[in-house]
């Protein structure tokens, strides 16, 4: 592989990263996402269904044998809630590499970049590769 993206210790051949949300639904996702080439799928942890095996769950329709899913923390207003959102994440099996998003304020959705690092300094001594959404 000519010039691989690594990201957390793993190669990949393409640097897009795909959102989920936003589709009609989850077979529409994965035909866009495989159609985007991208190996890298983020997914709002607020919206997945890890609680009632008995429902559909947008983790079905994406094999992790050819995707690595970011889950995400979107909808997280606090650094609690993303890293107890985090921590789901982990404990569905989706890994512990993360895109940490802390929202500061709600017209705009710009961070909150304290609570972000602080979240952050918390999840990288729990072993999580966080990948924080911050403007400077």
């Amino acid at each position: 592989m000519k010039d691989p993206f690594v990201l957390a210790g793993r190669e990949y051949r393409s640097r897009l990263i795909v959102g989920t949300g936003k589709y009609p639904s989850f077979a529409e996702t994965r035909r866009a996402v495989e159609a985007s080439g991208a190996e890298i799928v983020t997914v709002a942890v607020r919206r997945v269904n890890i609680t009632d095996p008995a429902k559909e769950n947008l983790l079905d329709h994406l094999p992790l044998d050819r995707f690595t899913i970011l889950p995400n923390t979107a909808g997280c207003y606090t650094a609690e809630d993303a890293i107890r959102t985090c921590r789901l994440a982990r404990e569905a099996g989706v890994g512990t590499l993360v895109k940490l998003e802390v929202i500061g304020d709600e017209k705009t959705l710009f961070p909150d970049i304290p609570a972000t690092i602080e979240a952050a300094r918390v999840l990288v001594r729990e072993g999580f590769q966080v990948l924080p959404y911050i403007t400077d």
